[in-house]
């Protein structure tokens, strides 16, 4: 059988973001199908001609396309990637009607019944993670009834199979890297070339859809494999900068240590980041010295708030204390650090906005050029996403219909504060947009994850 992977189109100003989830799906079906992955982003200019032109070329007799992701996030827009991945679809049918189409990723899972009744098109959805059960779904591809976690119709009516389970390591095989080329990846951002350690998160914040998908327990690869596949890239592939696609890295502290010793008893020349929490019992100072041997040069921290009283509110695992810690530990070590906020969380008032502008003076100034600024930029109220106690809470308050789908997005920004926030999108817009400007002169399209 011939089947085509295809990573469906995204956001025009976003970077792009390497198939991981493709390349695992094909690690698994290689064996006993023709397959190759396609990644419509890297034709921008006209990606929906080069989408047919493939379709035309490769003949397949089942596209697996991936729907990764809904939101695009900018300082000023924060809006839905629906459309365009409804537009591959319509074309791939378009061009190759007798296709089975089998949808899958991040976006569908979260999104699945609302999916399967918007696109027609999509003859199977595949929830959750597909690489065991794709691999059995493409042989009996009319029976996917025999299958957990399998969307379908039947005489009009949608059907799921039920809860799959999760893959563990163990039974999976490491992705498949030379179906795609690395090189646009690494052009575009220093975060595009993903590599997984764990899947699942122990973390508990009222707004996060990850656990809807992966669960809240962590499922830990063994770190000497990790460092395998990180090996690869670099023999292989001559990718020496990366990003830990992990929900968080390091929980638990001692397998991130572990990861680390690994690359460096290997001597493995490569640069590296990912998403940090921000507990102070989750930075240890052995910790921060394995990052730094290993060649971790950016710490990714995602804390949302800094104000106790908000960090309570989207049910935080630390606290304005352990925020300082995340200071002080980052310059005691000479790390970069960049952090993400939220504008108009649940209980927000100026008080607790002022938070986090006392305390980004305070990293300011402690840092110095160590604080990264750009993710600053990029600040908005909470995108409310299904099967999250925000989504509730956003029911139970009035602030969105109980029947509203979300495909199209909907915020948590409710009262006056609102036009604080966008006073404060608005000069993010400016700033964002005359960086764009001076790197275009410039020529750059890199950023490294190490100061040059």
């Amino acid at each position: 059988m011939r089947v085509l992977l295809v990573q469906a189109f995204t956001a025009l100003d976003m970077e792009l973001v390497y198939p991981l989830g493709l390349a695992y799906l094909a690690a698994h079906i290689r064996d006993r199908h023709a397959v190759d992955i396609f990644d419509v982003n890297l034709y921008r200019a006209d990606p929906y001609t080069a989408l047919e032109a493939k379709v035309r070329e490769f003949q397949p007799d089942v596209v697996g396309i991936s729907l990764r992701n809904m939101k695009v996030g900018m300082p000023h827009l924060h809006t839905d990637d629906f459309e365009p991945q409804q537009k591959a679809i319509q074309l791939i049918k378009r061009v190759a009607p007798n296709v089975k189409i089998v949808a899958g990723g991040t976006a569908f899972s979260l999104y699945s019944e609302v999916m399967m009744q918007r696109l027609p098109e999509v003859d199977i959805g595949v929830w959750g993670e597909a690489e065991l059960r794709f691999r059995e779904l493409l042989e009996d591809v009319e029976h996917p009834e025999r299958i957990k976690g399998m969307y379908f119709r039947r005489d009009g009516e949608l059907i799921y199979t039920g809860q799959p389970p999760g893959v563990d390591w163990k039974d999976n095989l490491a992705p498949v890297r030379d179906l795609v080329p690395h090189a646009p990846y690494l052009a575009s951002s220093f975060v595009s070339v993903g590599i997984q350690a764990k899947r699942g998160c122990s973390l508990h914040c009222i707004h996060c859809s990850d656990t809807f998908l992966l669960g809240h327990r962590v499922r830990m690869r063994d770190p000497v494999d990790v460092v395998d596949e990180m090996e690869r890239l670099v023999v292989d592939h001559g990718v020496r900068q990366m990003f830990m696609c992990d929900q968080i890295f390091n929980i638990p502290a001692t397998h991130a240590i572990a990861i680390c010793e690994e690359i460096t008893r290997r001597k493995l020349e490569v640069k590296w980041s990912a998403w940090f929490n921000e507990h102070r019992n989750t930075l240890p100072d052995e910790l921060m010295v394995a990052l730094k041997r290993a060649g971790c040069g950016l710490l990714s921290f995602s804390p949302d708030h800094v104000d106790d009283r908000m960090l309570r509110n989207l049910d935080k695992n630390f606290r304005y204390e352990d925020m300082l810690y995340t200071v002080d530990v980052a310059k005691r070590h000479g790390m970069d650090v960049e952090y993400s906020f939220f504008l108009n969380s649940p209980g927000e008032d100026l008080r607790s906005l002022y938070a986090i502008v006392k305390f980004l003076a305070h990293a300011r100034w402690e840092l110095g050029g160590h604080l990264r600024l750009f993710t600053l930029l990029m600040m908005q109220p909470i995108r409310i996403y299904p099967h999250t106690r925000l989504y509730e809470l956003a029911k139970e308050t009035g602030l969105i219909d109980k029947d509203h789908q979300l495909v199209e997005g909907q915020f948590w920004n409710p009262g006056k504060l609102q036009y604080a926030v966008a006073g404060i999108q608005s000069v993010a817009h400016t700033l964002y947009d005359a960086r764009q400007g001076w790197r275009k002169l410039r020529g750059t399209t890199f950023d490294s994850v190490v100061r040059e």
